[in-house]
């Protein structure tokens, strides 16, 4: 994220006729529901979106309906993004983030167990100023883990452990390790591979 100040006459058109797309995705294999919201205020998709989702007791994502210069029809994603599209940047996985916080978080509320709706936990991967497994699990009372919490092999935790030992041998300000976020990665699918039918894994430390 970031923000820039401009001259606010720059623009040289504007409408109030948006066109907004719901998606709602229900069950364990993310079927999809899709709606449409015409002439509608972003405060009005947003409203629809808690009511179709049940107050987020189902995924969903929000998107803004436009045209290109060719006339063909687009997204741009304003919440969230297609769950059945496998993240591929470290924008994407920001956006599967939000969508799986709030579905987690109304889990949470109705005091149910922190899964996702395949039944697989979910476990953040990312370094902490403090030795121990970059390894943690939202809405538990628990929520860092050690290698051997998850099973994971002796050889895979103790490499996980290392990983996070190498962020703290620098300072707040110091650039990363050389080759830190590239290990960082290779670690992920390996710990992916572990734990495949038990977790997603979500790697937060990539920028």
């Amino acid at each position: 994220m970031r923000g820039e100040y401009v001259d606010e006459r720059d623009s040289t058109w504007e409408r109030d006729d948006a066109r907004y797309r719901l998606y709602v995705f229900e069950g364990a294999g993310n079927s999809v529901t899709t709606l449409d919201v015409i002439d509608a205020t972003v405060e009005q998709a947003l409203e629809t979106a808690a009511a179709l989702s049940d107050g987020d007791e189902k995924l969903w994502a929000l998107a803004l309906v436009e045209n290109d210069s060719r006339g063909m029809r687009g997204l741009i994603w304003l919440s969230g993004m297609d769950y059945n599209d496998p993240p591929g940047s470290a924008r994407e996985w920001q956006r599967r983030r939000q969508m799986q916080d709030r579905y987690l978080r109304a889990k949470h509320r109705r005091g149910l167990a922190p899964t996702l709706p395949d039944g697989r936990r979910l476990i953040r991967v990312f370094p902490e100023w403090v030795s121990g497994w970059p390894l943690w699990e939202s809405f538990t009372d628990d929520h860092r883990l050690t290698g051997a919490d998850l099973g994971l092999s002796a050889e895979l935790g103790d490499a996980l452990y290392d990983w996070n030992e190498q962020w703290l041998t620098r300072h707040e300000d110091d650039p990363l390790p050389e080759g830190w976020a590239e290990l960082g990665e290779v670690l992920v699918r390996r710990l992916q591979g572990e734990l495949i039918g038990v977790a997603e894994v979500r790697p937060e430390f990539i920028r």
